[in-house]
């Protein structure tokens, strides 16, 4: 017979509400009057893309009352019944679905690349974001039910139609199992008369997974009904967020004291294996399916076997835990007569015999993003387990499978004698030196002995999802450790169906930063593009530079006052001029960094000269090489865009600024280098200088600012010639090239990175360290790959870029290793380069000026911010004005998964906008397009901070 466990779970599902889940909104009206449904799709960005609500149909299908027009379709569009898609159309009776997809102007996808992205997204984008963020259903049948929208060509908007008003009601578990299986039903049949096979219903579920993630915990637990999105449904709660964060914050703070002091040991994040980093699901489940338990009391003397795939909880490897997995299944009431200790004995050998069975473990949920980050701001990782010396191949398989066998792991003898927890501490004692800041592990007795061991250390508790523990249900853990499930974080930005108001900057300093995987590229909303006219285009420019001298103004006096009240009069002096100014360049809207950095008696000793002489102070920038669009996931295109026009509008903010407290005012020479580091061909730069140009005599800046190669002022400047360099160049390109023979970056990537700083030939203090320019150059190299959509490929390549192994495409791992033998090869040419200017005199060029950086800082240089408190550079990312008007930059790939939406000018072209703005910043014309709210347009202005 068959044991079952007859769903018996003590511990009862999670409560909707809990884990930081706040009150849904109120679904009877809001403050404008507006039914809520027809609210929220004005102000939620999905919704604003993928949904409107009309309130009646014309015989013709036509829906009236809409909501919002479609700005790309105007208000003439259809209502069609997705049901009806299905019905026979045109020759050969096809069904209607394949005339529409078939019949598409858009052919840069395939035919169900198409439908997923126009058809089958939307449909689960707005089922989520109206029951995780609001409370509300998708109607699935009667009057009600919703529709896709298409053009009067036959062209599908990439839009679901609900109807008016918005159902009212909280959700049930019962009602989203209707709905949820009714979508599905409809999905999967439209999707296999688009494609059929296998590959089709595949292609829907990878929608549904990919867009049913990170869900309130509340929402998860209306999705627990029986329907075939069950499995999908995911959650982090923000407890866990909270501890993972918090580690991380621990190997920040570290890493900067490190900096400062290089002699102190890494920061250190010590990880269990078993039922911590690695996930044991196959092992539990095939030892518990092979266990044949004595017979039973009652059962007619035959023995017992079990099915696992009926429990609701699996085991682990302790003994508490495998007394909670009886109970929690309710085995010792169906079967009280089994010898459960027996039981528990024969469930550890197949657990763990044959020890290939060790190689069918799984990486536990975000531990590989999870790592990158810790050794990305600085940290290591170590793997400190209780598997013996004899089972270090078999756990060794599955890290490299999973990217992190570059990872110590330190293991224990296969003659052990001592407590598992005092060999674990004394492996981690012998190791290193490591600087301990927190313990992951599953078991209690390994975590009270770290904690003794390590006691600044946070020590965190790890249960994995469907597994008993050695906690008790609901009881926290016994020595209070913060407990995690997975390594799982929230994005940075949440997802746009949790954000709290509308589209949200990602404010992420690398690509690296965001979780790439979870980003969407919504590619319906092509269709929601503004144009803008030359007038307005030429009134915004007018009104920033109307911005910048009124600033300047109110900081020159401002700066008076400063003056007056240290030194208790209103000096004129060379030196009071001096200080002015210095306190100009060091105000938050201009300055970045430490001002420790620039002192003033730097600022003295750079801007007295001039004022004595009575000419204009000169000041010197590296900046505006090219803008970083050559893998797509930053900037779309390699035009200079606002951000750079902005940048340019606070540089004549500066000129107007120190004007009025030193009429001579300024000169800046900006220094650009986009072939200094890099190798690259003349057009892929040229056109970004003519149009930089063009933006220069547009802000009225051609007569104080001057752009200059960085080499050919220094062949003028330290009497160099172009030869010279070349041969520098040379010999520190081949000093590398033989310093990393036989280093190969396709190679545990990782563990090859830390090699090549072990013996970095630069790490002397002539260059930055290998590793820093390698992995700041990652993303920004073209991605190979076939043709299609640039964006979403980059995404995959880069969702895991170190991961050469495992269950992705070929074609994927192929693409990954060529860009890490670019990026390698990049890294050589940019640490000769920095040598080469070093043994030049590349920072002797100027020796009587102000130097600006746009970086951080070094002593004795002023730090420069060009559009305030923006962490992106302009030419590192993509222009973006936020909600309250402020001209920021962000990386494509995230503004287009947060809802924003592109701005073209005649001053940029049609074929790269020239900014992006929230889609709920936009207005929809039925014979005008889309347009930017007006009151948005005129308060486009520059960051004060």
């Amino acid at each position: 017979m068959t044991l079952t466990g007859r769903h018996l779970d003590r511990s009862g599902p999670a409560a909707p509400g809990a884990s930081g889940d706040g009150p849904w909104p109120s679904r009877e009206s809001t403050a404008d009057g507006r039914p809520a449904g027809e609210s929220s799709i004005a102000q939620d960005p999905i919704l604003r893309l993928h949904a409107a609500r009309y309130t009646s149909l014309r015989a013709d299908a036509t829906p009236l009352g809409l909501s919002s027009v479609h700005p790309a379709f105007g208000p003439d569009t259809l209502a069609v019944p997705p049901r009806a898609l299905l019905t026979p159309s045109g020759p050969g009776g096809r069904p209607a679905i394949r005339e529409a997809v078939g019949g598409r102007d858009d052919k840069d996808l395939d035919d169900l690349d198409y439908f997923v992205e126009f058809m089958a997204r939307p449909v689960v984008a707005v089922f989520r974001t109206l029951l995780d963020r609001h409370g509300t259903l998708v109607e699935t049948d009667g009057a009600g039910a919703w529709r896709y929208e298409f053009s009067g060509q036959g062209q599908p908007t990439g839009r679901v139609l609900l109807a008016a008003p918005a159902p009212r009601g909280t959700p049930t578990v019962a009602a989203v199992t209707a709905a949820v299986t009714a979508l599905h039903d409809v999905l999967r049949a439209l999707a296999q008369a688009v494609g059929e096979g296998a590959g089709a219903d595949a292609r829907v579920d990878a929608v549904v997974a990919e867009e049913l993630r990170f869900l309130r915990p509340r929402t998860v637990a209306l999705l627990t009904g029986q329907h075939p999105w069950r499995t999908y449904a995911h959650a982090v709660p923000v407890e866990q967020d909270a501890v993972l964060r918090g580690v991380l914050d621990r190997v920040r703070a570290r890493a900067q004291a490190r900096r400062d002091r290089p002699a102190l040991p890494p920061p250190t994040v010590v990880i269990d294996v078993d039922c911590c980093a690695l996930v044991p699901t196959e092992r539990a489940v095939r030892a518990l399916r092979e266990l044949r338990l004595p017979a039973a009391r009652g059962a007619g003397g035959r023995p017992v076997s079990v099915d696992p795939g009926a429990f609701a909880v699996l085991p682990s490897d302790s003994r508490p835990a495998w007394d909670r997995f009886v109970r929690r299944n309710g085995l010792d009431l169906a079967w009280p007569g089994v010898d459960w200790a027996g039981a528990y004995a024969e469930f550890l050998r197949g657990f763990y015999r044959p020890w290939d069975r060790l190689r069918t473990d799984r990486v536990s949920p975000g531990l590989n993003r999870f790592v990158r980050d810790v050794e990305r701001i600085g940290g290591v990782v170590v793997l400190n387990t209780g598997r013996r010396d004899r089972v270090r191949a078999h756990t060794r398989d599955v890290l490299d499978r999973y990217g992190i066998g570059h990872l110590p792991l330190l293991t224990q003898p296969d003659d052990r004698t001592a407590p598992v927890a005092d060999l674990k501490v004394a492996n981690l004692k012998r190791g290193g030196p490591w600087d301990v800041v927190a313990v992951f592990d599953d078991n209690l007795a390994n975590r009270r002995a770290m904690a003794a061991a390590y006691p600044e250390a946070l020590v965190v508790a790890v249960e994995p999802p469907n597994f008993t523990s050695d906690r008790p249900e609901g009881a926290p853990p016994a020595d209070r450790a913060p407990l995690i499930a997975t390594f799982e974080r929230l994005p940075d930005p949440l997802p746009p169906s949790r954000q709290p108001a509308g589209p949200q900057l990602s404010y992420a300093q690398s690509v690296a930063g965001l979780h790439l995987p979870e980003l969407r590229p919504r590619l319906a909303a092509r269709s929601y593009q503004v144009r803008l006219s030359a007038a307005q285009s030429t009134r915004l420019v007018a009104r920033l530079l109307d911005q910048a001298r009124g600033h300047a103004r109110n900081t020159a006096e401002g700066a008076r006052r400063w003056l007056r009240q240290e030194t208790g009069a209103a000096e004129t002096t060379d030196a009071a001029v001096a200080r002015l100014v210095h306190h100009i360049l060091t105000r938050k809207q201009f300055h970045r960094g430490s001002r420790s950095r620039y002192p003033l008696s730097a600022a003295m000793s750079d801007t007295l000269p001039f004022i004595r002489r009575g000419q204009p102070i000169r000041l010197v920038l590296v900046a505006f090489p090219l803008k970083q669009s050559s893998s797509g996931l930053k900037a779309e295109g390699a035009l200079p865009d606002l951000a750079e026009l902005a940048a340019l509008v606070r540089l004549v903010e500066l000129r107007h600024t120190i004007a009025q407290v030193y009429p001579p005012g300024i000169r800046l020479r900006i220094l650009t280098d986009p072939t200094h580091y890099r190798n690259r061909p003349p057009d892929s730069f040229d056109a970004y200088q003519r149009k930089l140009r063009e933006y220069r005599r547009l802000v009225g800046a051609d007569d104080f600012v001057s752009f200059t190669d960085v080499d050919e002022a220094a062949y003028a400047g330290l009497g160099l010639t172009p030869a010279t360099r070349r041969t520098l160049l040379e010999r520190y390109r081949q000093e590398y090239r033989t310093t990393l023979a036989g280093l190969d970056i396709t190679d545990q990537p990782v563990r090859t990175l830390a090699r090549a700083s072990a013996v970095d030939p630069g790490a002397d203090g002539q260059a930055p360290p290998f590793r820093d320019i390698f992995t700041s150059l990652l993303h920004s190299v073209a991605v190979p790959g076939p043709p299609g959509p640039r964006l979403t490929w980059s995404q995959r390549v880069y969702a895991d870029i170190y991961q050469l192994d495992g269950e992705d495409p070929a074609e994927v791992l192929a693409a990954r290793r060529q860009v890490l033998r670019v990026v390698w090869a990049d890294t050589i040419d940019y640490l000769a380069a920095a040598r080469a200017d070093h043994a030049l005199g590349y920072d002797r060029m100027f020796p009587d000026r102000v130097r600006l950086t746009v970086n951080q800082p070094r002593q004795g240089r002023c730090g420069f911010a060009p559009l305030g408190g923006s962490v992106l550079l302009p030419w590192h990312g993509t222009a973006a004005v936020t909600r309250r008007g402020e001209i920021s930059v962000d990386f494509v790939v995230s503004l287009r998964d947060q809802g924003f939406v592109p701005v073209y000018s005649p001053l940029l072209g049609g074929e790269q906008a020239w900014f992006f703005v929230p889609v709920t910043n936009t207005l929809a014309h039925g014979d005008r397009g889309a347009e930017i709210e007006p009151a948005l347009l005129d308060a486009i202005r520059l960051r004060r901070r």
